[in-house]
C-alpha cells in the first residue's frame, strides 16, 4: 500500500471577486486623486499624504469597495522614503485594498486616518513607534510598545541600537 503525501502548493492568492471591475469603478470615483492598480487579490491605491483621509473616506464608502473593516498598517522604509501603508477590507463585497502613502524620511508625517476608520487608533500607533512616522490629527499619538524616552525608531534602516554595558559597548 502505497502512502500519500501532504504536499504543500504556495501560490500567488488570486481574487475571489472581479479584481478589475472594482479597481476601474474605484478608479472613476477617485478620479485623479490617487492612482489606482492591482497587486495580486487586492486593489491598491498610491495616495499623496496631502489627500490620504478624502481618498480614504472614498473608500470605506464607495459602492465597489465598500471598505469598513480595518485591517493593519505597515511602515515601510526603502532607505530613501517612509511609507505608511494601510490594509483595509469590505466585509460585504470581499475588496482588499492597499493604500500607500510616502513621506519624507527626515519629517515623516502622514494624515491619521483614525477619523475614518477607528480601528486604525492602534496600529497607527505602533508604526509611530517603530518607525517614526508622525500621524498628524492622531487622537493619542505616543509610543505603544517602547517607553517614552527610547532612543529613536528600531524599524528604520537608519536606527543604531543604543549601546550599554549590557551589550558589552
Amino acid at each position: 500500500m502505497e502512502e500519500e503525501s501532504a504536499q504543500l502548493v504556495l501560490s500567488t492568492p488570486r481574487p475571489t471577486i472581479d479584481l478589475a471591475a472594482a479597481r476601474d469603478a474605484l478608479a472613476r470615483s477617485l478620479g485623479d486623486r490617487a492612482r489606482v492598480s492591482t497587486l495580486h487579490d487586492m486593489i491598491v491605491v498610491d495616495v499623496d499624504a496631502a489627500r490620504l483621509v478624502e481618498v480614504a473616506t472614498i473608500v470605506r464608502d464607495d459602492p465597489a469597495t465598500r471598505c469598513d473593516l480595518y485591517s493593519v498598517n505597515a511602515g515601510v522604509d526603502t532607505g530613501t522614503e517612509l511609507r505608511s501603508v494601510t490594509f483595509v477590507r469590505g466585509i460585504e463585497t470581499h475588496v482588499f485594498v492597499m493604500l500607500r502613502t510616502p513621506c519624507d524620511a527626515l519629517e515623516p508625517h502622514v494624515p491619521s486616518v483614525s477619523s475614518v476608520w477607528v480601528g486604525a487608533n492602534w496600529c497607527e500607533r505602533e508604526t509611530y513607534d517603530m518607525f517614526g512616522i508622525v500621524f498628524d490629527g492622531h487622537p493619542d499619538l505616543r509610543r505603544i510598545f517602547l517607553e517614552e524616552s527610547f532612543p529613536g525608531h528600531p524599524m528604520r534602516k537608519s536606527f543604531l541600537p543604543p549601546r550599554s554595558d549590557a551589550r558589552g559597548g
